[in-house]
């Protein structure tokens, strides 16, 4: 799919159910919230309507969202107008060299992105990556196994960092629904100079 042909698919999807991507704060974000800087730039890949750029905002960091739905940045809006938004694909990052103090990443997985998510972490920097898994297939085998984590792949993808937190494993979805999850805390162990 083009790009063109992601972001309408996704905006009619939104357009249809707003209320349906209206997930929780995600727990990892929650129960790790004591290490978020009080202050500092976080990024929030397709963000969706907003759940994690209006916590990370409330916490003190000023937020970036980045989403290819108009749509989902439009609902987002309304929750938390003092977030910044980029309409944009993902796997292209139109932030030059930027670096952030937190970057965000939940259920949107591109491999070809993860060593780009590296490079743009701060020294002392905290990634929050949560997806799903291969073992998906036994329930939802219409998924693209593209878009689903090997068994020990998000480790090892970011192993240059410092891991905090890891799981992999099922889980009790925010629907109520079983999902097979990978989910990660880690932190940029370079010291800046």
């Amino acid at each position: 799919m083009t790009i063109s042909e992601i972001s309408k698919k996704w905006n009619e999807r939104y357009l249809e159910e707003p209320g349906k991507y209206n997930a929780p704060v995600r727990n990892i974000l929650k129960k790790y919230s004591d290490r978020l800087p009080r202050q500092g730039l976080a990024l929030d890949i397709a963000g969706g309507v907003g759940v994690s750029a209006d916590y990370l905002q409330r916490k003190g960091l000023q937020v970036l969202e980045l989403d290819v739905s108009f749509q989902a940045l439009r609902l987002a809006r309304r929750k938390n107008a003092q977030v910044f938004q980029v309409a944009a694909d993902a796997n292209q990052l139109p932030f030059d060299n930027s670096k952030f103090d937190i970057i965000c990443n939940f259920y949107y997985f591109e491999r070809k992105l993860i060593p780009l998510l590296i490079s743009r972490l701060k020294p002392g920097g905290l990634i929050f990556f949560e997806t799903l898994t291969i073992e998906m297939l036994s329930l939802r085998p219409e998924i693209p196994s593209d878009y689903l984590l090997q068994l020990g792949e998000l480790k090892a993808a970011f192993a240059s960092l410092e891991i905090i937190y890891y799981f992999e494993g099922w889980i009790n979805s925010d629907h109520g629904k079983r999902k097979s999850i990978g989910s990660l805390v880690a932190r940029n162990p370079e010291i800046s100079v």
